[in-house]
Order: structure tokens, then C-alpha cells, then sequence
């Protein structure tokens, strides 16, 4: 008879990160460092580097339309792609004048990882930007 190790350690370490994502989840748009800013007109929509965003993988099609609605007629969307992104800590002894973290993008796998989904706008040729 074959003895089967004990599981509960791998249990417990997946609980532990799935709920450190769910945290992560929940920090980007609640809380004191957000990821981006919340579009002021429509809610759940984020506005960060630029561009407009919504946390969580959504259908990339619809979400072009979606924005291509909200943005002004000057602007389109030119790609909606799915991205990741996390908070990350600057290195021991930095000091920061603005924040001690920020989001940045990275892997799927990485700690607090967050999905997003992301429009990469344009400014029509021919406008003023």
C-alpha cells in the first residue's frame, strides 16, 4: 500500500494566493493607490497611461465598442488587448517624493497580478491633439 503525502500545504498556499489576488482585485479600484483614475462619466471604466482600461479580461470586441462610444469624436480606439498588471515597491533605500508604489505591467503569474483589459486610442489625422 502506497502511502499518499499530505495535501493540506499545497491547499493552504493556493487559498493564500488566490486570496491575495482577490485582494489585489479589489485594491485596484478601491483604496488609496488605485490603478489609474476612474473615468469621471462612466463607471468602471479607469483611465491609466493615457488610456482607457477596465479590470478583468473582457471580450475585446465589445469592449472597443464600448469605448469607441464613450471617447470623444476626435479619438478612436485603435486595439483592445488583455494585459496584467501589479503593484510593485521601490528598492530598499529609495526614497519616493510622490508614492511608494505604482502598477506596472507584468506577467500572468506574477504576485497580485490584476487582468485588465486595455483600448489603445489614437487621435484622428487632420485634428489638433
Amino acid at each position: 500500500m502506497t502511502a499518499h503525502p499530505d495535501q493540506t500545504y499545497i491547499a493552504i498556499l493556493g487559498a493564500a494566493l488566490a486570496q491575495a489576488n482577490i485582494n489585489a482585485l479589489i485594491l485596484a479600484e478601491n483604496g488609496t493607490n488605485q490603478l489609474g483614475r476612474p473615468h469621471p462619466n462612466h463607471p468602471g471604466y479607469r483611465i491609466w497611461n493615457g488610456n482607457l482600461c477596465r479590470v478583468g479580461h473582457h471580450d475585446q470586441d465589445t469592449f472597443v465598442l464600448e469605448v469607441n462610444a464613450i471617447l470623444p469624436g476626435r479619438m478612436y480606439v485603435d486595439m483592445a488587448h488583455h494585459e496584467h498588471a501589479h503593484l510593485t515597491r521601490p528598492a530598499p533605500g529609495h526614497r519616493s517624493s510622490t508614492t511608494d508604489t505604482q502598477w506596472v505591467y507584468c506577467r500572468p503569474d506574477a504576485d497580485g497580478a490584476v487582468p485588465i483589459t486595455i483600448a489603445i486610442t489614437q487621435t484622428r489625422d487632420g485634428e489638433p491633439r
